[in-house]
């Protein structure tokens, strides 16, 4: 049954960001299943709690429907142009001319409507529409961006969590998007990665007062993170509000789970598939060519390469563990029959980059050696290396707010495609050692520490407030 875009804003207490949670959690937003729904709900609660929004949609490589959605809510004073009722600020947003209950986003990927910004003021307010040409970020400060993905990986082994000694409810039997709350943590498929998140900083702005602000605080949720950062990418390149946001260039947040760490880099990710192709016949002939003669010398040069990555220093940045490209690749000729010849052999190489470590030169003597061996090389786009200056200001300032330490870490974020944007951290509420596993959860107080964190963040670099 379709999920209503009817939302509550949370009220800045533990107990409204963990209902917040156990309503993100009840979105099955998997990554090959569309994101809209929670898009949507995301969008409503924002427009109750002053937010400017835009929205950027796109269809996936299997027809599928993403959205991407900014949002930013200005100091009070700053208005936007052009008024219009409340109710067709929603539907005039959500692209349908349907009653409350239909409200759906259109399918449009590039459509300048599409791109529009929707002022919501408190009710009674005249409410305001301006194009993306109105810049929504005039004040002089720069503010804070948070980052979310609202996509999670699938949960097919769910296992979910443990077992009451004494069962009252039926807790025990419940989905990976039925959200249980036991021993001080909240179970469910996104709970930590990245859903508990973006609970604690709705929480979080819900304390700060709009008309104590000083600067914007700007909100984006994107599709696809978990699948190649694809909704970060068509954000970058489609969104016309994210451009405001480049321009306004504010202290950057991606929220994935740190424990409250300051993460000041991440590595990259990059890679690249092999194909050699032969000729499929019987076995016993010599008519059939097989695939796996021509790839066999290149895994001997894959393997080569891999090697290299671990005794060459100068392939090495200790500033992470493991200080490696981590170099990983395998193989597989689709066969699972011995009298057929391999008509494919593929093969398919991932590393991950450093700030000063890229390995170019490794993947154009990859090159170099499948093109002689006559075999096709097609490139993996995946995201740079994330860093920060570990001395900067945002990241003394924000280990100070956590108190907490700063760290590298070896794992890929949004953040990695987010470049044009001059201070990046990742720091949120969660382990990373609970995200993707089979019985996700968060830690209650990891969620509080979260909202702590996040309004602190929120009054120092949006408000004149300490």
């Amino acid at each position: 049954m379709p999920h209503s875009i009817e939302a509550s804003p949370p009220d800045g207490t533990i107990a409204s960001a963990i209902a917040t949670l156990k309503k993100l959690i009840s979105f099955p937003s998997v990554s090959a299943k569309s994101n809209v729904d929670i898009n949507d709900w995301c969008a409503a609660t924002l427009a109750q709690m002053g937010f400017t929004l835009w929205r950027s949609g796109y269809r996936d490589e299997r027809g599928v429907r993403k959205a991407n959605l900014v949002a930013v809510r200005n100091p009070a004073g700053q208005r936007c142009e052009a008024s219009f009722s409340g109710r067709a600020r929603a539907l005039r947003y959500f692209g349908n001319d349907e009653g409350p209950e239909g409200l759906r986003p259109a399918a449009n990927t590039s459509s300048n409507a599409a791109n529009k910004c929707f002022t919501a003021l408190p009710a009674g307010t005249e409410q305001h529409e301006t194009s993306a040409d109105h810049s929504t970020a005039a004040s002089s400060h720069q503010g804070l961006a948070y980052f979310c993905h609202t996509d999670v990986v699938p949960a097919k082994k769910w296992v979910g969590a443990p077992t009451p000694s004494s069962p009252s409810t039926d807790d025990a039997a419940a989905g990976p998007f039925d959200a249980v709350v036991s021993d001080d943590r909240v179970y469910g498929r996104g709970a930590c990665d990245m859903k508990g998140s973006l609970a604690a900083m709705l929480s979080a702005v819900a304390r700060v007062d709009a008309r104590q602000q000083t600067a914007p605080i700007w909100m984006v949720c994107t599709a696809d993170e978990e699948v190649g950062f694809n909704g970060a990418k068509h954000l970058v390149d489609h969104c016309d509000g994210y451009r405001e946001l480049v321009r306004a260039d504010p202290v950057s947040v991606i929220g994935e789970p740190t424990e409250m760490n300051v993460v000041y880099a991440h590595k990259g990710i990059q890679g690249f598939t092999v194909h050699s192709r032969g000729r499929a016949g019987h076995s016993a002939t010599n008519f059939g060519i097989n695939a796996n003669e021509a790839m066999v010398p290149m895994l001997v040069k894959l393997l080569e390469l891999c090697q290299r990555t671990r005794e060459d220093a100068g392939l090495q940045d200790d500033r992470f563990d493991p200080p490696v490209l981590s170099w990983n690749f395998g193989v597989s000729d689709h066969s699972n029959v011995v009298n057929i010849t391999p008509e494919r052999s593929d093969a398919w190489v991932s590393f991950r980059t450093m700030p000063e470590v890229d390995a170019a030169e490794l993947v154009a003597e990859a090159d170099a050696t499948a093109r002689r061996l006559g075999l096709t090389v097609t490139p993996i786009a995946g995201c740079d290396p994330l860093w920060t200056d570990p001395d900067s200001e945002i990241v003394s300032q924000f280990q100070a707010i956590a108190g907490t330490r700063s760290q590298t870490v070896c794992y890929a974020t949004d953040g990695g495609v987010l470049g044009e944007l001059s201070r990046r951290i990742v720091i949120g509420p969660g382990s990373i050692a609970q995200a993707h596993t089979v019985d996700e959860w968060i830690a209650i107080d990891q969620l509080r520490r979260g909202i702590d964190c996040y309004e602190k963040a929120l009054r120092h670099w949006c408000t004149d407030v300490a």
